[in-house]
């Protein structure tokens, strides 16, 4: 196990957002590592199926890219390896044809079904001391972070 460097700053909110950053790659690297070695997944891919099902199997690209936080150039890569692991398949929109549709298919909604058990297992080991109230609370911090990250980007 590596050794925790202990970097602090006098300011208690620069302190807090050094932590926050650290602390999101290490969940994320957690959560990929999980997915992974059950489900041969990754953790964005499982948003993305999870995004799937929950609005009935179909998605625009844009739609997807939005639910996993990935740039909409960086979505096309996503899908077309989906695709090529028969997780999804790709199809026109029968409203404007210039549109792509991604939907979703019995593989992977199987493959989501497995998966799920891992997502609450990675939940219940990351979140095991934050009681409701504190959920709630680092939600509602959590949204105005990204709500302000949103902003900065479209400056």
């Amino acid at each position: 196990m590596r050794k925790e460097i202990k970097a602090y700053h006098a300011d208690p909110v620069v302190q807090t957002f050094m932590l926050f950053v650290q602390t999101a790659r290490e969940v994320a690297a957690y959560s990929d590592s999980r997915f992974f070695q059950v489900s041969r997944l990754s953790t964005v891919k499982y948003i993305a199926l999870k995004a799937l099902v929950n609005n009935n199997g179909v998605l625009s690209h844009t739609d997807l890219a939005d639910w996993t936080g990935t740039k909409r150039h960086n979505i096309t890569t996503l899908v077309k390896r989906m695709k090529k692991e028969g997780l999804v398949n790709t199809e026109s929109s029968a409203e404007d044809k210039r549109f792509r549709l991604v939907r979703l298919t019995d593989k992977g909604r199987d493959l989501f079904s497995q998966a799920t058990t891992v997502a609450y297992d990675l939940i219940n080991k990351v979140m095991s001391e934050i009681g409701k109230e504190e959920a709630a609370q680092l939600e509602s911090i959590l949204k105005i972070l990204r709500r302000n990250t949103k902003t900065a980007l479209r400056k």
